[in-house]
């Protein structure tokens, strides 16, 4: 019975396989993110010092990319993994690494080709440094704050296809959160626009 279990699985994974499908895409990348720290002014007080942190909001816009492999396919429906990256370069700017899976939809007779995805990873953002201190001199120190995140991210969008080979992903949204042992949680705002190919 074990057996027959096993080699009931295997047949199964082999024939997921053998329709497996790579895609690659390549999107411009807008993101906001929300409560990003970018510093602390330091008072001195003849009781003690007194840190205030110092937050941060900000849009930035830049480049992202990834790959899907689809390896199940029941009629409409489809489940890939994907890998994607992201980097909005120069301050304030950010940095993504996420995996995770997507779940897409061709329903019959419609072009449009929407999807959901649950992904996982890295975040990182750079603000200008803010430190500061209320005694002279007191101007910021300057430069670039880094800050790191283990995160998530709920995405959604829409392919058009334009022809077998290759789709206009039309709109790509995604909000999640960051975390981190050494600042306070942030949140995220993507918006993704692009070309996707397929192998």
């Amino acid at each position: 019975m074990v057996r027959s279990g096993l080699l009931a699985a295997v047949a199964f994974l082999l024939v997921a396989s053998a329709h497996a499908q790579v895609s690659i895409y390549v999107t411009s990348s807008s993101a906001r993110f929300s409560n990003v720290q970018s510093g602390e002014i330091v008072t001195y007080e003849p009781t003690g010092n007194l840190a205030a942190e110092q937050y941060a909001n900000f849009w930035t816009s830049g480049i992202g990319g990834g790959a899907s492999l689809r390896w199940l396919s029941l009629g409409p429906v489809n489940l890939s993994f994907d890998l994607r990256g992201s980097t909005q370069p120069g301050t304030p700017g950010a940095d993504t690494a996420l995996g995770g899976l997507k779940l897409g939809i061709n329903p019959p007779g419609l072009r449009l080709k929407p999807y959901i995805q649950a992904s996982g990873g890295y975040l990182g953002t750079r603000t200008v440094n803010e430190n500061s201190t209320t005694t002279y001199p007191y101007p910021p120190i300057g430069g670039t704050l880094t800050n790191h995140y283990a995160g998530w991210e709920i995405l959604g969008g829409v392919d058009y296809p334009l022809i077998r080979v290759f789709d206009l992903r039309l709109i790509e949204v995604g909000a999640g959160r960051g975390y981190s042992t050494s600042a306070p949680s942030i949140t995220a705002l993507t918006i993704n626009t692009g070309v996707v190919f397929h192998f």
